[in-house]
């Protein structure tokens, strides 16, 4: 009994950081999807669609995962399995679209160059330090929400 107990609060804890994660990105990425909408020519590419749209479908599913682990019964708790192994794979697919963005230098990530080439075209300051590190901010929460999605599916 008290081995179930300590992965109950282990597996909150755990969704608790993905609720933050995934209140994180969708902000950034809403700034990012801005940025395109406001200044680009070719629409909103689908590194920056994918990650946005698996992380507003995180935080109601894990809100709900939540619950189930504190208070519903095992059917609930079931589902937020299979709601949590669709937001791994959409984490994985966000991951392989991010894949030319790991890099250290930030200037070396395309995204972070489609930023600042849309704002410059326009005369404005590309933001380039700015737009590089929001990039590998973003790469970074996919690649940690990949993990944490993976070990509460593997837990619950």
């Amino acid at each position: 009994m008290a081995a179930d107990g300590a992965v109950r609060v282990t597996i909150c804890g755990i969704r608790f950081f993905q609720l933050l994660f995934a209140v994180i990105l969708v902000g950034v990425l809403s700034y990012m999807v801005d940025q395109f909408r406001d200044f680009g020519f070719g629409g909103v590419p689908r590194e920056v669609v994918t990650p946005e749209v698996f992380s507003v479908l995180a935080i109601p599913f894990t809100s709900f995962a939540i619950l189930a682990a504190l208070s519903l019964d095992s059917t609930a708790q079931i589902i937020a399995t299979l709601l949590d192994f669709v937001l791994f794979v959409g984490y994985v697919t966000s991951a392989g679209l991010l894949r030319h963005n790991f890099h250290r230098h930030s200037d070396e990530n395309p995204l972070r160059a489609s930023l600042g080439v849309i704002r410059t075209a326009h005369g404005i300051d590309g933001r380039e330090d700015r737009n590089g590190r929001l990039v590998r901010l973003v790469a970074g929460l996919v690649l940690i929400q990949l993990i944490l999605y993976f070990i509460t599916t593997i837990l619950s």
